[in-house]
């Protein structure tokens, strides 16, 4: 038998197409997952979902389970650490009462300015830089008192980040310039520089690339900072991330397709299906590709 992958998107066909929300329980689909090559999965799957068809799959594409067991800020600080990469020195707490208790009796172990942390939330709406003690209370309000937060030593990051979006082996960086601010943030009034300090984004690009082979990441996009002449300073993973630095939601379907391709071209040994389409070969983006 020639090998073959399996497709759960109607709009990527492959050698055998299941529709996204076909049962699994049905002994021949379940024959059919286990000896594919490969399962691409519903573009939209639950963590349940996900697990019922993986437990039969010998790899499958897009890797969702860092997404599913590392959401939010807190346990991604807890999986930095764990890998040894380089982030920002980090506290966590169960709830706000926890760590304005703990500050109250010990105060903050970098002094001031520090950064406040919520756990869930994007664009930085949970995000909070605190110059002194006395502004702690007013932010802690903004959070959910039952959940999780954290408090992280400033990084002076010059004004910008690195972010670099992963599709598969293939890397799309850009900085996003705050013009000095605390927030570099695009929905915040942040610029983006595609071209600007090109070292760093080749620097950036390879250590995500890194990352996410040794963790198994497939998609996502990081956030990065660059304080001194050492490794980029690890700061956060978005699993949901805007498109605007990527040229538009077309050009990130058009990534994820290629990303596609060139996982079934791996396991289907078709080279053809490891050449990125001829339009991609001039974009302005910073891009990387791992060997």
């Amino acid at each position: 038998m020639r090998p073959y992958c399996v497709s759960f998107r109607p709009e990527v066909e492959m050698e055998e197409n299941l529709p996204p929300l076909a049962g699994i329980e049905d002994l021949g689909t379940i024959d059919l997952l286990r000896k594919a090559a490969g399962v691409l999965l519903p573009a939209h799957v639950s963590p349940w979902r996900y697990r019922s068809i993986t437990q039969h799959a010998r790899d499958w594409f897009p890797r969702l389970d860092v997404q599913f067991n590392c959401r939010g800020k807190t346990k991604q600080a807890y999986l930095f650490q764990e890998l040894g990469v380089r982030h920002p020195e980090t506290l966590v707490f169960e709830n706000p009462l926890q760590l304005q208790s703990h500050l109250n009796a010990h105060g903050s172990p970098w002094g001031y300015p520090l950064v406040l942390k919520g756990d869930l939330g994007g664009g930085g709406e949970t995000v909070f830089p605190v110059y002194g003690a006395g502004e702690i209370a007013g932010h802690l309000l903004k959070l959910p008192k039952d959940d999780p937060l954290l408090i992280q030593k400033w990084v002076r990051h010059g004004g910008k980040d690195l972010r670099v979006v992963i599709y598969g082996d293939h890397a799309v960086s850009y900085f996003r310039v705050g013009g000095g601010r605390f927030y570099n943030n695009v929905c915040r009034g942040g610029k983006l520089d595609h071209e600007g300090w090109p070292e760093l984004q080749q620097k950036g690009a390879a250590a995500v690339l890194a990352f996410s082979r040794l963790v198994g990441i497939d998609i996502a996009g990081f956030d990065l900072m660059f304080p001194d002449d050492g490794e980029p300073v690890f700061v956060e993973v978005n699993f949901h991330f805007g498109r605007k630095g990527l040229g538009g939601r077309k050009e990130h379907q058009r990534y994820v397709l290629r990303a596609i391709q060139r996982w079934r071209g791996r396991l289907l040994s078709d080279p053809l299906s490891l050449s990125p389409p001829a339009e991609s070969l001039t974009m302005s983006k910073q891009e990387i590709s791992s060997p």
